[in-house]
C-alpha cells in the first residue's frame, strides 16, 4: 500500500449558505433560556413550600398541637421561606 503525499488545499472560510446568516449575537436565544430556568426554579420553589406546607400542618395533627409547635425539616423550612407566597 503505497501512501499518496500531494498536498491537499483545505479550506478556511466557512461554506456559504442560501439565505442563512447570522449578523448578531444570540441575545434572544440565551435571555429565553434564562427566563425559562427562572420560571422553572420559581415553580419549583412554589410547589416545594406547598408540600413542605401540607406536610407540617399533618404532623401537627397527628400531635394534636398548633403548627408552630412543630419544627419542620430543614429543607421544609428553607422552601417556605424561599416562597413569597407561603
Amino acid at each position: 500500500m503505497k501512501v499518496d503525499a500531494r498536498a491537499q488545499t483545505v479550506e478556511t472560510q466557512s461554506p456559504e449558505l442560501d439565505g442563512f446568516d447570522i449578523k448578531r449575537r444570540p441575545f434572544l436565544g440565551f435571555g429565553l433560556l434564562m427566563s425559562s430556568v427562572i420560571g422553572t426554579l420559581a415553580v419549583l420553589i412554589y410547589f416545594g413550600a406547598w408540600v413542605s406546607v401540607d406536610r407540617i400542618e399533618r404532623r401537627a395533627l397527628a400531635e394534636g398541637v398548633d403548627e408552630s409547635q412543630i419544627e419542620g425539616e430543614w429543607w421544609e423550612d428553607g422552601l417556605v421561606l424561599a416562597c413569597p407566597l407561603h
